[in-house]
């Protein structure tokens, strides 16, 4: 991928990001795109897996990112 994912084993930027699923001991499925500069351009805490409009959303904010 032409761009750098995160890790986060010890769960500490899902909590500081307020998307850490108590019961679970998981992530809520979220979006995050941040740029170059490291500010977060795009969130959504409600990403559906199987909604079209949710990725659209995503590749539309980093097209945004590469002009």
């Amino acid at each position: 991928m032409p761009y750098p994912l995160a890790s986060d084993w010890r769960r500490q930027t899902i909590k500081a990001y307020k998307v850490f699923n108590e019961k679970g001991e998981v992530a809520i499925r979220s979006v995050f795109v941040v740029d170059k500069n490291g500010s977060i351009t795009y969130i959504n805490t409600s990403f559906k897996a199987d909604k079209k409009e949710d990725y659209e959303a995503v590749f539309s904010e980093l097209e945004k990112l590469t002009k």
